[in-house]
């Protein structure tokens, strides 16, 4: 049986995603904007859940039907057979993103949503399911424009950023999507050093090294959604997991951290230990500043402090010292330099190679890409 699939990303994403639903086999996809959509099967579904790193969550499409109104959302949903999808015991959670110019008010449309499920448990079964709102067995989606309702189950549950490994979250923390999202735009090729300068609680390694290491993003991740559905086959599911653990390899990649605070340098360790407690990255206190190359090329990849989430005295100059440093100590090396503070990242005093919008959470942040020449870029064409 085929399914309409919607895989959620982050804004700026979309293509890095679609390239890695082509590694996994899933090539012929629609883009959207800040997701992706395709036709596939139930081993996709599990598949995109276990492998795709950029991804927020995978919606498997349910129904579309005509609907301008409130009394015609509820009646709609109703008329779906529930019962074919989950469990009166299941709890249930539903979200609405409403594109309508009448219906605005979603809150409202998720208790009409809510309403119309739960009634018709009750009306067939006597019985309904309960809401859990927090930490619900099924997720349910709605998608209102003017005059039509899509309706989607999450077969995701938690965001897929949660990747299952009880990860302790620094005070500045970056979306690991996003930290996989920079990585893959980096072109990094699992073999160059590998150098986060200002690490926090280790997200850009933890990702990176999955990926040297070709393991899965929620390998260590119990809870899906899907498992919860009638439709759920476990013989496929544990095929897919079994084939992914075969295909783990270590990693001769030199991977390093460092941060000024010991708090953060304990917390990407304890971090690391968790992701792999054999793992190969290295974590060491140390300031960026005082910082030098130990090679003659590699890749820096950094979400330094800003000052919506960290206060700088003067943030110009904290990046300006960030550019002189990568100027003088990282020659031959290339650097990536995400930020919220756009004015403070123009002050690294290089032009950059490529600058992309993305976004961390709600903040709005620029992707800098600089090229750290030997002496002179214009000797080069000499």
């Amino acid at each position: 049986m085929k399914y309409t699939i919607v895989v959620k990303t982050l804004f700026g994403l979309e293509e890095i995603l679609t390239d890695e639903l082509s590694r996994i086999g899933i090539t012929q996809v629609t883009k959207l904007r800040r997701a992706v959509q395709f036709e596939g099967s139930l081993s996709d579904i599990y598949n995109c859940n276990l492998h795709l790193r950029t991804a927020l969550s995978v919606l498997v499409k349910v129904s579309i039907g005509s609907v301008s109104n409130e009394n015609e959302l509820y009646q709609y949903i109703k008329s779906i057979k529930w019962d074919e999808y989950f469990e009166l015991s299941n709890t249930i959670a539903i979200s609405v993103v409403s594109v309508s110019k009448q219906m605005t008010h979603s809150l409202f449309l998720e208790q009409k949503t809510k309403d119309a499920v739960v009634d018709y448990f009750r009306d067939k079964y006597g019985e309904r399911p309960d809401v859990d709102v927090k930490n619900p067995d099924v997720k349910i989606s709605i998608y209102q424009t003017d005059n039509s309702c899509s309706v989607y189950l999450d077969s995701s549950g938690k965001p897929l950023y949660f990747r299952g490994f009880n990860k302790e979250i620094g005070e500045a923390s970056i979306n690991e999507c996003l930290a996989a999202g920079i990585i893959y735009i980096s072109g990094w090729n699992k073999k160059d050093e590998f150098i986060d300068p200002m690490c926090g609680s280790g997200t850009f390694l933890s990702e990176a090294y999955m990926m040297a290491c070709n393991i899965p993003s929620t390998m260590q991740r119990k809870g899906f959604s899907f498992k919860n559905w009638i439709n759920f086959d476990s013989a496929i599911w544990e095929e897919i997991l079994n084939k992914a653990q075969s295909q783990i390899t270590e990693t001769e990649a030199s991977i390093f951290g460092f941060d000024i605070n010991p708090e953060a340098v304990l917390l990407a360790r304890n971090n690391m230990y968790k992701v792999d407690k054999n793992n190969s990255v290295r974590v060491t206190p140390a300031d960026f500043f005082e910082l030098n190359a130990t090679s003659d090329s590699g890749i820096i990849v950094s979400n330094p402090p800003y000052g919506t989430r960290i206060r700088l005295d003067d943030s110009n100059e904290f990046y300006k010292r960030i550019g002189n440093k990568l100027k003088f100590g990282f020659q031959g090396y290339t650097a990536w330099i995400i930020s919220s503070d756009l004015t403070a990242i123009k002050f690294i005093g290089m032009k950059p190679d490529k600058k992309l919008v993305l976004f961390n959470g709600q903040l709005e942040c620029r992707l800098h890409k600089f090229s750290i020449y030997k002496g002179k870029k214009k000797d080069l064409y000499k």
